[in-house]
């Protein structure tokens, strides 16, 4: 397994200075897995990668996109360029077009997600108050998002309802 990354960009959630989190494996701090900062920006730039997609990119590249920028309009579209340029050098499968609808969970400020408020109950966990989701940035809202709707990651669900809302 690489070792841990350091050293990288930051990206705009204050929970994760180097674009981790604290509470990611291992297996991602390696980029052996796809960062949860990673997989916001390929919903950003409207790009579903598969994890035999990304493991076929080099690990100096995978660490380029969790470096990469991806905020604004030009900033997206490089991205997506840069990332279908690594796919096309190692994999025959290209990426595949994810376009948002536009009503994202994560980017809905009144309601939580009904994944995460599910994710809570199966957890035993109190949902905070919705001005606490509120307060979220968009990434770290699109991290709880992601982990509240995955079926195998619930200790990460819980690490980071703990990171975002204390105990």
């Amino acid at each position: 397994m690489s070792p841990r990354l350091t050293t990288l960009f930051p990206m705009t959630s204050d929970y994760a200075p180097q674009g981790l989190y604290p509470f990611e494996s291992d297996a991602t701090a390696s980029l052996e897995l796809i960062p949860l900062s990673v997989r916001y920006k390929l919903d950003c730039a409207e790009v579903k990668l598969h994890l035999p997609q990304w493991q076929a990119l080099s690990v100096d590249e995978r660490a380029q996109l969790l470096r990469l920028p991806c905020a604004s309009p030009d900033e997206v579209s490089r991205y997506r360029e840069v990332l279908n340029d690594m796919i096309d050098r190692h994999h025959a499968v290209p990426p595949t077009p994810h376009p948002l609808e536009g009503d994202e969970p994560w980017r809905t400020l009144s309601h939580w997600p009904q994944v995460v408020a599910d994710q809570c109950e199966r957890q035993g966990l109190l949902l905070p108050a919705i001005s606490r989701w509120q307060g979220l940035c968009e990434s770290d809202r699109h991290a709880l998002f992601v982990l509240g709707r995955s079926k195998h990651s619930q200790a990460e669900f819980i690490a980071a309802m703990r990171l975002f809302f204390g105990d």
